[in-house]
Formats: C-alpha cells, structure tokens, sequence
C-alpha cells in the first residue's frame, strides 16, 4: 500500500489522537530499520530540517530505492535537537550513516541503527514525538 498523507483526518493533527493514528498508519508500512541519530554538535531545528530535507535529495540523487520517515526531537537540554528515523531499503540504513559521518556531524557512540520489529508498531518507534509542539517530521521515498 503507497503512502498517503490524506489517509489521515486534518482532526488528527490537533488532538491527541494523532500519535496513535500515524503510528497505525506508518505500521502498514514495510519498515528495515528504526535509527536514532544524536549529533556531535548542538544542532538547532532549522539546520536540522535542513540536514533531513538535504538527506532525502541525497538519497534520491544516489538512485536506491528507498523510504524513510523521520520525527526530530528536541534534547533535554533544550537547543539541540536529534531523529528518530524509520528507514526501508537495501543500502539506505549504509546511506543515511554515510551522509551525516562526511559531513562530520556524528559520532558512532550516539548513532543506533536496530532492526525494525513490525510486532512492536511504528508508535512505539516514532509517533510518540510527533505530539510534541515543537517537532518537525517528514517522509519521503523514491
């Protein structure tokens, strides 16, 4: 089934129930790998959009099939932000890795690549941030 952001209600995305319906939505989907990426440096919301709208040109410009869904998290500290990411594709988990290592913003201590559990849900993966009022997400796919 393709993806389709008009599967969900625009109610959805002022309630709590938006959580849960993404993370319902997004479980319908083939998923490789949950990947949690915590930067080097502190990376403010807006270079870390950047970074992720960047990321996805990158990965349709190297020609793999892909998809990938990302949620950005504010840290606790309050001016760095990290991903979450939900990411399916042979080569893309390799890909994504390499894009933030050449542009030294990782370190591999703080980059966790786990195998996707589709029994778990993508809510227990990502949907939990996208409440948040200052998260910013995004997916994309070739």
């Amino acid at each position: 089934m393709p993806l389709n952001l008009t599967m969900l209600s625009p109610m959805y995305l002022t309630t709590n129930k938006m959580p849960a319906e993404y993370g319902s939505w997004l479980s319908k989907e083939n998923w490789d790998y949950f990947s949690t990426i915590t930067f080097k440096h502190d990376i403010k919301p807006k270079r870390n959009e950047s970074l992720m709208l960047r990321l996805e040109t990158y990965l349709k410009g190297i020609g793999i099939k892909f998809k990938l869904f990302w949620v950005m998290e504010h840290t606790t500290n309050g001016y760095q932000t990290h991903n979450h990411l939900l990411i399916e594709g042979d080569g893309v988990k390799e890909a994504v890795h390499k894009y933030f290592k050449d542009k030294r913003l990782i370190d591999n201590r703080f980059v966790k690549h786990i195998p996707y559990e589709k029994e778990l849900g993508a809510s227990y993966y990502v949907s939990k941030y996208i409440n948040q009022s200052n998260s910013k997400y995004g997916i994309a796919f070739s």
